[in-house]
C-alpha cells in the first residue's frame, strides 16, 4: 500500500470511528484555498473540524505530535474561511483522530 492509499484507509477508519462516537460526518477532504480539512462533522450543535493523522511507527514521533503549531495555524485559517461560507454563526471545535499503528484515538478539543 502506498502512502496515498494508507491515508485514504486511515481517513475511512477515522470516519467510521467518528460516526460510532456519535458525530455526523458532513464532508471529507474539503479543499479550500490554503489547505484541506480531513473531515467536517457535527457533534450536537458544534461544527467540528477534524484532522486525521496516521503513523505506522514511532520513528518520527506520535501521530498527535505531528499536528504541530504550523499545522494548527493552517487549520484555524482554513476552518475560519470554510465556516464563514457555510456556517458563519457556528461554534467551532478542533478534534484530532490519531492512528498510531493499529491504535485509533479521538482527541476532542485538541487545540
Amino acid at each position: 500500500m502506498d502512502n496515498a492509499e494508507k491515508g485514504r484507509h486511515g481517513e475511512d477508519r477515522a470516519s467510521s470511528f467518528l460516526a460510532a462516537c456519535g458525530y455526523r460526518v458532513l464532508a471529507r477532504n474539503v479543499r479550500v484555498p490554503g489547505g484541506e480539512i480531513d473531515a467536517v462533522c457535527l457533534d450536537g450543535q458544534t461544527l467540528v473540524i477534524v484532522e486525521v493523522k496516521r503513523r505506522d511507527t514511532r520513528t518520527y514521533g506520535s501521530a498527535l505530535r505531528a499536528v504541530d503549531a504550523r499545522k494548527r495555524a493552517t487549520l484555524r485559517r482554513v476552518a475560519a474561511d470554510y465556516a464563514q461560507i457555510v456556517a458563519p454563526a457556528a461554534r467551532i471545535r478542533f478534534d484530532v483522530v490519531t492512528l498510531d499503528g493499529s491504535r485509533l484515538s479521538l482527541h476532542r478539543n485538541a487545540f
